[in-house]
């Protein structure tokens, strides 16, 4: 674990402890979470929060494992605490441990999921990920082309990363959503929605160049894109089943033989106003915001 992880834990301790209180002491010898980790440890931990200005060890003890919180460090230590409730935050930390648990065994690039399940990347800030909140991101992950998994009949066992995902792993910091959301801008064509479209073909494996004013391969990403955001998002059963009812009904529209323009227009446009109605703008991808961008459809932030 990284000092500035250990702060966060630690600021989120003290304010837990304190209740907010600023003239609180308080000593790791004292606290059952702490007293385990070396003093020289803690005295680290607890000098980098003096240093930020978000804890004070004046009128402590000389031993340097004692501190008390400052104003400034309730506040900070709040946003932490919302930071660790917020389902995508939490969704975003477990795929950039993921990530860099296997970059980290490069050149391999291959984690047992048991192993990483028992190790201390599954602590978001003072919170231990729930198992389904790996799964979940390991799903992801192999849906965006950045792990390899290895499954036994029962569940996930492994992953192992792609290219894609190792040059990911690369960059520091790791952020997953940060680095799908530029390849999109990198890719990204300029589409503009307003030809006819009869005559379109989809599919994975079609070359067909269109002369319509957009391309089709973005309506089908933008509709694979909303699917995913759906299935991360903590929402409502009533409200997921919708989004996908939709993006069926959208994904159908775009697969007939012979696609007509104005059922397609009507169901991209139904799809996004379910999206939009029933997903929290922060379970947007960047890979999603970038795919409604492109066809004029304003999403997200």
């Amino acid at each position: 674990m990284t000092t500035e992880f250990d702060a966060a834990r630690l600021l989120l301790t003290l304010h837990s402890r304190t209740c907010g209180d600023t003239l609180h002491i308080w000593d790791a010898a004292d606290d059952p979470d702490w007293r385990h980790v070396e003093d020289s440890r803690t005295v680290s931990i607890i000098a980098s929060l003096v240093a930020l200005g978000l804890a004070s060890s004046n009128g402590t003890f000389a031993s340097g494992t004692a501190c008390k919180i400052t104003a400034e460090g309730v506040a900070v230590a709040e946003q932490y605490a919302r930071d660790r409730d917020d389902g995508r935050m939490r969704h975003d930390f477990a795929m950039d441990s993921l990530i860099d648990a296997a970059a980290g065994a490069y050149p391999r690039t291959r984690v047992e999921l048991a192993r990483f399940v028992g190790s201390e990347r599954m602590w978001f800030y003072d919170s231990v990920l729930e198992l389904d909140e790996v799964e979940q991101a390991v799903r992801f992950l192999e849906s965006k082309g950045l792990v390899l998994v290895e499954r036994t009949p029962v569940q996930a066992h492994a992953i192992a990363l792609t290219p894609l995902g190792i040059e990911c792993g690369f960059e520091k910091p790791i952020s997953v959503r940060k680095f799908l959301s530029e390849q999109q801008q990198n890719s990204r064509p300029n589409i503009n929605f307003n030809g006819p479209i009869s005559g379109l073909q989809v599919g994975d494996n079609n070359t067909q160049t269109n002369t319509f004013g957009y391309d089709p391969r973005q309506l089908a990403e933008f509709a694979r894109e909303v699917l995913a955001a759906a299935q991360t998002a903590d929402v409502p059963a009533e409200d997921r089943d919708a989004v996908v009812a939709d993006i069926e009904a959208l994904q159908a529209e775009l697969n007939a033989s012979q696609p007509e323009q104005g059922r397609v227009r009507r169901a991209l446009q139904k799809a996004a106003q379910t999206a939009q109605t029933c997903l929290p703008a922060l379970v947007w991808t960047g890979l999603a915001q970038g795919a409604a961008a492109g066809l004029g459809i304003p999403i997200g932030f």
